[in-house]
């Protein structure tokens, strides 16, 4: 029974990996040993032990034999060409020793003392080696005490050798991260429990993406998340698992929407206008891809590189910093199938502002009513009440219907967002043999959004290989593709935003069913027919217009090492990559949307309704690039103290692009026709249509790059290191083409010195130091002129422009300065590992942007010359701390916490503003300014409302001014009326509301086992900073048209009359109206600190012996929930979106099962 269930499982999953199998078996025939095999070797005086090492490598054989008989030591001289293993063998092992070829093992034994073989007896040793969990071992080492006879285990723990009965049967078991073990094995025996070493668990080895480094010679400021702190947990994406993981690394999902990439910053901003992303590099390449296509589960380990000492050898990439993924690869063994599946459920979210409900709208509405009557615009009610005051209407109708609006409230975020149903699904494949590996994933994964509307799926699939021919050539080689699906709704309204401020009196359906629109919303009468000019129902243009993207990205990798020496090594790497990208909108006829945009509306004042016939736009784009890299490693180590590696290499690299687009004015979905009405005779229509049909792009750019790093150590004690690196890109100016970049660190274990050994409770002390440069490239300014044509206006029959971006050739590299010291610290056995880190950096070279006279006929130009010769430049700095704590630690429970946090400042040294009053109005609220830091929120600080006039107040400091400005209230602070039409002094009194950017992030875990139960908790925080108010953040307060969208209660209590003490300014009918809306104000802000518990998840291991009935090696099934709660006193949905009306994050319920086949 067992084996028809086991025959059916592995059945379901032949198709899907037929082509995979294939392969494996074709290199599982590599395992055919042949004796018959020619060699040739010529030694001399060399030992036995050299010579039988020689033939291992040229024949691929394993010798079996007991050190104490055979004197491995014995030196010999050996010439023999074209010959069997046999025949060497004889001569080799002469008259002195017997052998006996076993497929690629060969056993050698001693002769008696007549010189006749001793007739030799085999006993096979077998069992299993598991974990203090029960968890099945893999890859652990097992040799027989006293002999080279040794193996590795399978992936589901279990080994078996033969050896000679001679020989005592004393097994040594040891792996990385466990303790040692070593014991007499007898055919009883089944099994052996290998315990974690908590010193060895934490000697990790660092992978830069170019090298790999043993931590304790790393000198750089790095963090590492490894597969084990991954595994299970139900992640979905690359970005939930570094949410509060590292100090120093802000991670934030900026929106909720499927599919969409968080937003990952590591020690804080690097740039002004420039991309502030890292450099991603996976499995030792450069990645163009989404990060969405990178599956958890199938992660090694992420490695982030912060300061100069881990960066700079990636040059004028790295000011961002780097993270380097490294994915599983095949190891030795049988075949092993991992399959993971995932479901789960997203909450919709709900409405946390204190808006008004029906009755309390419509009282508010009555009221604006009364201080402006007659006015054309604002809510129903109020339309009702003119109608009633023109005649259109009898005044007992306008209030029947008033009355029946009033039973009516709609939540309209129940009426929106919808409850979503997602499920992710992975199946891994994974084995080999000795010289060959292979790993094989397929995933797929699909994400319905809390709007209904919205659809994000992905189909993975990737295949990387190994295969080590002899000692001295070994190839990698990788393939990946993925698919990618997003669909939702286009239309010209926020779902959000709607569903906060649309009236509750409003709803979708009539009682018959009919659909109702939103007559709040489109309000104004048509001058074409009876009735309204718009017609207008959220969940009917939801679903009537439609935005479709399809994606498909492919990369592949092919490396080639070449051991030249023991000690030297050769690499050359070539990776290609190609992406495709679609996208196709539609706008269906008749809807609200379409007409809005239809391509006549700057021809008609009011579009008729028989031309509103939809809209189809298509665009395509493609992108390509490669990268080659050619590298010599040497690592030496010399007499137990000295330790040397040298690194030299270079790299060339291009990526190109390009993207067409086209739109069709006029669309019928239902017959899948597009058309472009007739325009003959029409030249201004004529020339509109042409605008719109069509564009195009296209770009490239090339870099070379030079580079070498090196490092020595003393003892592993002292260790010295730097790199240099020379780059080249063509999109820098030609004077700036080329920019060396470099670094210098260095590192002192303090415990390895012979007086730590006394002080019990420190078992790890090291100091770090850093200096060197790294850069990157802004491409808001470029070394030759861009002209874009956007229309086919011509003068005297040449196309005009309809954008310049002038040249800058000055253009250069913004180069980092960075300057890092750091402490690494383990206590109490390693229980207690720390880090603390500081960072000063600066970041010259910076573009800002630049006002210049109208006479050149560009208003500004980015530019990173700001005065003369001073360069715009600004400093960053901060600290970072890190803990990891085992708390309890026995065979049945463990606990650990791990606990971060990173604190970041920053202050612009030499802008082109000087001063916040130099920043001209409707400037973007965030602009640089000298001695401010670099994402500073400007404006004014709200002083209130005055009582006689309803004019709203501003503070103001005169502390440092000659001559005050405004007046002095009861209380003794100056204020400034915002809204006296004279005032002059508006500007002069900007003030510095707060960062916009968190100074303080970070983040802490738990993690709890017992038995076969797992719990984990994740959180996550911010602090120190602004965000937009959740009602500010597009309100249209303060204009009598306001009414026609729901308010905050408080706006009951707004300005009417002199004597009135409110924080509401007063009313306007249009026109001029309160600065409070017009210009920034504190009170447009919010405190955006939070604690976030972003992840809890319960998980359970069913017992081995459980699953072995059912021919599967593992089973697990967790439960997790994700974006827990947040505590916050932001009045928003979440404080991490920071403000405004992006796609609400929500709370998802996750099971998910994870079987090993």
């Amino acid at each position: 029974m067992e084996k028809n269930c086991e025959l059916k499982i592995r059945g379901h999953l032949h198709g899907v990996f037929l082509f995979i199998l294939l392969f494996v078996s074709g290199i599982c025939g590599n395992n055919v040993y042949s004796q018959e095999k020619r060699l040739t070797i010529e030694m001399k005086e060399a030992t036995l032990g050299e010579i039988l090492e020689k033939i291992c490598q040229l024949q691929n054989v394993e010798f079996v034999y007991n050190t104490d008989i055979v004197d491995v030591k014995e030196k010999m001289s050996v010439s023999m060409h074209n010959s069997t293993l046999k025949e060497v063998l004889d001569v080799v092992l002469g008259k002195k020793y017997s052998f006996n070829i076993q497929g690629r093992y060969i056993m050698v034994r001693k002769k008696d003392q007549k010189g006749n073989e001793e007739t030799p007896v085999y006993v096979e040793l077998k069992g299993k080696v598991k974990d203090e969990q029960g968890n099945p071992l893999p890859g652990v080492s097992i040799v027989v005490k006293g002999t080279n006879i040794g193996v590795a285990t399978d992936v589901n723990g279990e080994f078996k050798l033969v050896v000679l009965k001679s020989i005592a049967p004393v097994l040594k078991f040891s792996f990385i991260g466990m303790q040692p073990v070593e014991m007499e094995w007898t055919k009883e025996k089944k099994e052996v429990i290998l315990s974690e070493d908590v010193a060895m668990m934490e000697e990790v080895t660092v992978t830069t993406g170019y090298q790999t480094i043993e931590k304790k010679r790393m000198t750089g400021a790095v963090d590492v998340v490894t597969a084990k702190e991954i595994e299970n947990k139900g992640y979905a994406s690359v970005g939930d698992v570094l949410r509060g993981a590292m100090a120093g690394v802000s991670t934030r999902n900026v929106s909720g929407k499927p599919g969409t990439l968080p937003e990952i910053r590591i020690r804080g901003l690097n740039s002004l206008y420039g991309s502030m992303e890292p450099m991603w590099i996976v499995d030792e390449a450069p990645f163009y891809g989404s990060l969405n296509d990178i599956e958890p589960e199938d992660i090694e380990s992420i490695t982030v590189l912060k300061d100069a000492a881990a960066t700079a050898i990636y040059g004028s990439q790295a000011a961002n910093g780097v993270i380097v993924i490294k994915r599983k690869r095949g190891q030795e063994g049988s075949i092993s199938i991992r399959v993971a599946a995932n479901f789960s459920i997203d909450a919709a979210p709900k409405n946390k502002l204190d808006l008004m409900n029906s009755e309390e709208k419509i009282a508010f509405e009555r009221s604006i009513y009364e201080d402006f009557p007659n006015q054309t615009s604002g809510g129903r009610v109020m339309t009702l009440l003119r109608n009633a005051d023109v005649g259109k209407i009898t005044r007992s109708e306008a209030e029947a219907e008033i009355e029946r609006l009033s039973k009516i409230n709609t939540d309209w975020f129940d009426v929106i967002f919808k409850t979503a149903f997602s499920q992710n699904h992975s199946i891994a494949l994974s084995g080999g043999t000795e010289k060959s590996q292979y790993y094989a994933t397929l995933n797929y994964r699909k994400t319905n959004g809390i709007v209904p509307t919205n659809v994000y799926e992905n189909w993975g699939g990737s295949l990387r290989l190994s295969q080590k021919f002899n000692s001295w050539l070994q190839i990698n080689f990788d393939v990946s593709s993925t698919i990618r699906k997003d669909e939702d709704s286009e239309m010209s309204v926020n779902p959000l935003r709607y569903a906060t401020y649309a009236n509750p009196y409003e709803r979708l359906y009539d009682e018959e069913g009919n659909l109702e629109y939103d007559r709040s919303y489109t309000s104004e009468l048509s001058s074409l027919k009876d009735g309204y000019k718009y017609d207008f129902n959220i969940l009917d243009e939801m679903k009537r217009n439609k935005s479709t993207k399809k994606s498909l990205d492919n990369n592949i990798s092919l490396e080639l090492n070449f051991q030249i020496l023991k000690n030297l090594k050769f690499s050359t790497r070539g990776s290609v990559f190609n992406n495709a990208h679609e996208t196709r909108t539609t706008w269906d006829p008749g809807s609200y949307t379409a007409k809005l945009n239809n391509w006549l509306t700057g021809v008609y004042t009011e579009l008729p309704d028989e031309l509103n016939r939809g809209a189809l736009a298509e665009g395509n784009s493609r992108s390509s690039g490669w990268t080659w890299r050619n590298n010599l490693e040497f690592r030496q180590a010399f007499k137990e103290k000295h330790f040397l590696s040298i690194y030299v290499g270079h790299e060339v690299s291009e990526y190109k692009s390009n993207s067409n687009y086209v739109r069709y004015p006029e669309y019928d979905p239902e017959k899948g026709l597009m058309g472009v009405p007739d325009i003959d005779g029409v030249e201004d229509v004529k020339k509109k249509i042409l605008n719109l049909l069509d564009g195009l792009s296209e770009s490239r750019n090339r870099s070379v790059s030079f580079f070498v790093s090196g490092s020595y150590s003393f003892l592993d004690r002292y260790v010295v290191a730097g790199s240099i690196r020379m780059d080249g890109a063509d999109i820098i100016g030609t004077a700036n083409r080329f920019s060396p970049l470099w670094n210098a660190s260095f590192k002192y274990n303090v415990y390895e010195e012979g007086f730590m050994k006394k002080i019990s409770w420190l078992d790890e002390l090291a100091f770090r130091l850093s200096y060197g440069y790294t850069g990157s490239i802004d491409k808001n300014a470029l070394p030759f002129g861009v002209m874009t044509f956007m229309s086919t206006d011509e003068y005297f029959g040449y196309d005009i422009p309809t954008y310049i971006q002038p040249k800058n050739p000055s253009v250069k590299w913004q180069k980092k300065e960075d300057r890092s010291v750091g402490v690494d610290f383990a206590l109490l056995n390693r229980r207690i590992r720390g880090t603390v880190n500081y960072y000063n950096n600066v970041t010259r070279n910076l573009l800002d942007t630049k006002n210049l006279p109208i006479s050149v006929g560009v208003s500004s130009i980015k530019s990173w010359k700001v005065y003369n010769f001073y360069n715009c430049f600004f400093r960053n700095y901060g600290w970072e701390f890190s803990m990891n704590s085992q708390v309890l630690r026995t065979r049945e429970l463990f606990w650990k916490v791990d606990f971060n946090v990173g604190m970041n400042k920053s202050k612009v040294i030499k802008t082109y503003y000087k001063d916040i009053s130099e920043v001209p109005k409707g400037y973007d609220k965030t602009t640089p300014v000298e001695g401010a830091s670099t994402n500073a929120w400007f404006g004014y600080r709200f002083a209130g409302i005055d009582p006689r006039t309803g004019h709203t107040l501003a503070f103001v400091d005169n502390s440092e001014r000659d001559k005050p400005v405004g007046y002095q209230r009861e209380d003794g602070r100056w204020v400034l009326d915002m809204d006296d039409v004279v005032n002059k002094d508006r500007e002069s009194i900007k003030e510095n509301l707060g960062n916009s950017y968190p100074t303080v992030n970070g983040g802490f875990r738990t993690n709890l086992a017992w038995k076969n139960f797992t719990f984990d908790a994740n959180f996550t925080f911010m602090l120190g900073h602004k965000i937009t108010a959740a009602y500010y953040a597009t309100s249209a307060g303060g204009m009598v048209s306001s009414a026609s969208q729901n308010v905050l209660r408080k706006e009951t209590t707004r300005w009417r009359k002199p004597g009135d003490i409110t924080d509401i300014p007063v009313y306007s009918a249009g026109g001029e109206f309160s600065s409070l809306y017009s210009e920034w104000y504190d009170l447009k802000l919010e405190s955006g600190d939070f604690l976030k518990c972003t992840s809890i998840s319960l998980g359970y291991r069913v017992p081995s012996k459980i699953c072995q009935k059912f021919s599967l090696t593992s089973l697990r099934v967790n439960f997790n929930v994700r974006d827990v709660f947040t505590i916050s006193g932001y009045s928003g949905l979440d404080p991490e979106n920071f403000g405004g009306f992006s796609y609400p994050n929500s709370k998802k319920y996750m099971i998910s099962l994870n079987i090993g086949i």
